[in-house]
C-alpha cells in the first residue's frame, strides 16, 4: 500500500506540474489558454482527491497545509473558467449578445492577470517540488486505528473504500434524477462521481480492466452533469438579462433531460449490484 501511495502521490504530482507550467506560458482568452486552466483544475481535484484518501499514510499537518493552498489555486481558476463557461453556454443557448460578450471577456481578463500573479508566486517559490519531499507515504502513526492488513494491502484498502463509495453514488444519483431535483443536488452529485472516479483511477493496477467500462460510464456522467452545472454557473453570472437568463434555462432543461435520460439506461440497479460486487472482490486472489 505505501507503494502505491507513493506512486500515485508522485504522478499526481508531476501532472499538476506539468499543467502548472503549461498554463503559465498561455496567455489571453484562447481556446488553447481555456482548456489549459480546465486541465490544471482537474489536475487539482485528481491530487486532492488522492491526498483525502491517502492521508493516513501523510503527515496530517503537511496534507493540510497542501490541501489548503489547492483549493486557493482552484478558487483562482474558477475565477476565469467560469467566464469561459458563461461564453460557451451564451452561444449553446442560441445568444449572441456582442456587449454581454464584451462584459465578459473583460471581466475574464481581470481574472486571468490575478491567476497569472498567482501562478508566477507558485512557480517563484517552486511549491511543488517542495512537496515532493513533504508527501512521502510513512506508516500510519499509532492513533491512526487501522487493521494491519489494510496498512498492507491496496487490494484490502480498495475493498474498504470503493464498494461503499458505489453504494453512496446511486443513492446520491436517484435523489438527482428525480425531477425537479435541485441544480444544488446535482451540483452535489457531481463531485461524488468525480470523487469516486479519481479513487477507482488510483487503484487501477488492483483492478486492471475490469473496471473500465464503469470509469468511462462515470466520465460521462460527469460531463451530462458538469454540462446543467454550467448553465447554473452561467445564470448566477446573467441572471438581470431576462431575455438571455430564459435562453439558458430552457438549454439547461434540455440538459436534465438529457442527464436523466443517461442515468436510467445506464448501469440501473443490475449495474449498481455488479460494480458492487467487482469492486469488493479486489485482489481476492492475492
Amino acid at each position: 500500500m505505501k507503494n502505491l501511495v507513493r506512486t500515485q502521490t508522485a504522478k499526481r504530482l508531476k501532472k499538476l506540474q506539468a499543467e502548472l507550467e503549461g498554463v503559465s506560458r498561455k496567455r489571453g482568452a484562447s481556446s488553447g489558454d481555456a482548456d489549459g486552466i480546465h486541465d490544471l483544475r482537474v489536475s487539482i481535484r485528481r491530487l486532492s482527491q488522492g491526498l483525502r484518501v491517502f492521508q493516513p499514510w501523510f503527515d496530517a499537518v503537511n496534507v493540510s497545509r497542501v490541501r489548503r493552498r489547492l483549493r486557493k489555486l482552484m478558487k483562482r481558476c474558477a475565477a476565469v473558467r467560469n467566464y469561459d463557461v458563461a461564453l460557451e453556454v451564451l452561444r449553446a443557448a442560441g445568444r449572441n449578445e456582442p456587449a454581454l460578450f464584451a462584459r465578459l471577456k473583460r471581466e475574464r481578463s481581470r481574472a486571468r492577470n490575478v491567476l497569472a500573479e498567482t501562478l508566477r508566486r507558485w512557480r517563484r517559490r517552486d511549491r511543488v517540488k517542495k512537496w515532493r519531499g513533504k508527501l512521502r507515504a510513512e506508516q500510519p502513526p499509532p492513533s491512526v486505528r487501522l487493521p494491519k492488513d489494510v496498512v498492507e494491502s491496496k487490494a484490502e484498502n480498495a475493498r474498504r473504500l470503493l464498494p461503499r463509495m458505489i453504494d453512496e453514488l446511486f443513492q446520491a444519483g436517484n435523489r438527482a434524477a428525480r425531477p425537479g431535483a435541485s441544480h444544488e443536488t446535482m451540483h452535489q452529485f457531481r463531485l461524488k462521481t468525480k470523487r469516486v472516479r479519481y479513487t477507482l483511477e488510483l487503484f487501477e493496477s488492483v483492478y486492471g480492466a475490469r473496471t473500465g467500462r464503469l470509469l468511462e460510464w462515470l466520465k460521462g456522467l460527469q460531463e451530462k452533469l458538469g454540462a446543467i452545472n454550467d448553465c447554473a454557473v452561467t445564470l448566477g453570472m446573467i441572471r438581470s438579462n431576462r431575455r438571455v437568463a430564459a435562453a439558458v434555462r430552457r438549454l439547461a432543461k434540455e440538459r436534465e433531460t438529457e442527464f436523466r435520460a443517461y442515468w436510467k439506461s445506464g448501469l440501473g440497479p443490475r449495474g449498481r449490484t455488479k460494480w458492487k460486487a467487482v469492486l469488493a472482490a479486489a485482489g481476492a486472489k492475492e
